[in-house]
């Protein structure tokens, strides 16, 4: 039996629900011990981090230095920044500030920008730190340093950035701040950006358009529409005026919020406010129509944009053979698809991917393939996206090895693989039941310089439950943790499923412990799996009880208590259930 201890534990988490955390960016290390924890279940963690590092730890060997004259180190520093040998450009600016000439500021900031992007982010601040000592820097010097902590999520070191340039005298402008604005806004720190305005009010720096549109788009994600609207108006009061751009962000933040007649009638106020509405304020207010299935006023608004002399685009045709896709119109959709050709529009890669999704989704694989051939006699190279959506079908109608035989052939296009082209394929493959190949398409990957995102750790920790290797799965979540990225809900079901399976009841347990414990939220399939895990695996009794606490406290729907009753019995439940 589960002992007292365990079911007040597990009562405990139920109660104590947190918000989800933020999800910081992979490190360039971490995803190479994926393969390998994979292949060698029996090494822990640590162990698989000690491997990955062994592998990137070389250090490379110093190049030499002929004695030569300023010039010519220049060169030779602007050399090895072209062909991106950062640290090679930093060995040569040491030796030069060594030999008592002044770093150029152009060379300097360039190097910045190279080491940010080859994550050697100590280096990138050496670079300003000589600077500093043995130079001028400028206001674009400290602009890279910035953007580059701000791209490497470290925030606070861009305050102390702020500080450095104010202390030598030269103060941030307002690139200096839409930079960090926009990155705050990005990660969803929109009260810290918004605390940056302040500031940059603070320092007499004027803000721009571009400042305040980032702040709305940040705050219409965030906030809603009604603290969107305020900050368009503080704008105004700036004595800035809100551009197409502005307002089509305002647009599509009511359409999101589905206030689309709302939306409608204030591009319609735009002439008013000294703006006229472009194409794309219609397509934004064409696509929010279409979303709630309402084509007659979709087609007014087509007509309202012709009458103010505005011709639709690929993106307004796109829209509507999107959404004739969606319903299943698909023969309509490839008459306006054609009708578009007629009228001189050259459609892309987007406004075809629908028809070929529609066929996929249909089983019509044949006709799929047989359409993107079509979009290539057109002119129109498909995009990663088209070819992801072919594969995708391919993998789950059970044809993994013709969708690799497809990939082969990416190259001969000029088509790049992205991570979620390999995600699709080795979750095909060990759905197959080729996990060896699985495997190696993840060590293909990483060796072609693409990170495992989050789907690619919730594919393999996926189909590791799924074969019974919980264990490793627990051991690959850990990883994905240590990687910098945060475990999902999806994540944490998944094992806890695994874990039933096997009737490790204390172990999943103690796993939803930890996902409450992370600030993950639990949702109505979590509650279900544990309920179902606790019943088959001999504890019915405590089951019901546990079943009739979250039903008091309206967890589950009511289909879901249905499933449960049809299981196992749980007595006279429905009764004791409040309207």
């Amino acid at each position: 039996m589960l002992t007292d201890a365990t079911m007040n534990s597990l009562h405990e988490v139920f109660l104590h629900q947190c918000l989800p955390s933020s999800t910081p960016r992979m490190s360039p290390v971490a995803p190479h011990a994926i393969a390998y924890g994979c292949r060698n279940p029996g090494v822990s963690s640590p162990q698989r981090h000690q491997v990955a590092r062994a592998s990137s730890g070389t250090r490379a060997t110093r190049p030499e230095i002929p004695d030569s004259r300023e010039s010519h180190y220049m060169k030779l520093l602007n050399r090895s920044c072209k062909a991106g040998k950062f640290s090679e450009s930093l060995y040569f600016l040491e030796y030069m500030v060594s030999k008592g000439y002044k770093p150029d500021v152009i060379l300097c900031t360039k190097l910045i920008k190279g080491l940010f992007g080859s994550r050697k982010v100590d280096k990138a601040v050496r670079v300003l730190d000589i600077l500093e000592a043995h130079g001028e820097p400028d206001v674009f010097a400290y602009n890279a340093l910035i953007s580059g902590f701000c791209k490497a999520n470290r925030i606070e070191a861009t305050v102390e950035v702020l500080g450095r340039m104010k202390s030598r005298g030269c103060p941030p402008d307002i690139v200096t701040y839409n930079i960090l604005i926009g990155s705050l806004c990005s990660r969803g720190k929109l009260d810290l950006a918004l605390e940056a305005l302040d500031r940059l009010l603070d320092d007499r720096c004027q803000p721009t358009v571009i400042t305040f549109t980032i702040l709305i788009e940040a705050t219409l994600l965030q906030g809603g529409i009604g603290d969107a609207m305020k900050l368009l108006d503080e704008m105004v009061s700036q004595g800035l005026r809100p551009d197409n751009y502005t307002y089509n962000a305002i647009i599509r933040g009511m359409c999101k919020e589905g206030m689309v007649d709302a939306a409608h009638e204030f591009l319609k106020s735009l002439p008013s406010r000294g703006c006229d509405p472009d194409v794309i304020s219609y397509n934004v207010l064409l696509r929010g129509w279409l979303s709630r299935n309402r084509w007659e006023d979709a087609e007014k608004l087509i007509v309202e944009m012709l009458e103010r002399g505005l011709k639709p685009n690929n993106v307004t045709y796109s829209v509507l053979i999107n959404s004739l896709c969606h319903e299943g119109k698909v023969e309509r959709a490839k008459q306006l698809l054609k009708d578009m050709i007629r009228r001189g529009l050259k459609p892309d890669a987007y406004s075809y991917d629908p028809l070929i999704s529609a066929y996929c989704k249909d089983g019509k694989l044949d006709l799929a393939i047989e359409f993107m051939n079509y979009m290539i006699s057109h002119g129109c190279l498909p995009d990663i996206v088209n070819y992801n959506t072919i594969l995708s079908a391919l993998c789950k109608s059970g044809n993994p090895y013709h969708a690799l035989e497809v990939l082969d052939k990416l190259a001969e296009t000029g088509c790049s693989p992205n991570v979620s082209t390999y995600n699709v394929i080795i979750g095909g493959l060990w759905n197959k039941g080729n996990r060896s190949r699985a495997l190696e398409m993840v060590s293909k990957m990483i060796n072609k310089g693409i990170d495992p995102d989050e789907v690619t750790y919730n594919v393999l920790i996926s189909c590791l439950c799924r074969d019974g290797m919980v264990n490793e799965a627990i051991g690959l979540m850990r990883d994905m943790e240590s990687s910098g990225f945060q475990p999902m809900v999806i994540t944490y079901n998944t094992v806890l499923l695994g874990l039933c399976k096997v009737h490790r009841i204390d172990m999943a347990i103690n796993i939803l412990a930890e996902m409450v414990e992370k600030g993950c939220r639990t949702n109505e399939t979590t509650y279900i799996i544990l309920v179902e895990g606790i019943a088959y695996a001999g504890h019915k009794a405590e089951a019901m009880e546990l079943t009739k606490d979250l039903a008091m406290r309206n967890v589950f729907s009511e289909d879901s208590l249905k499933r449960l009753n049809r299981n196992f019995p749980i007595l006279d439940l429905f009764k004791e259930i409040p309207e």
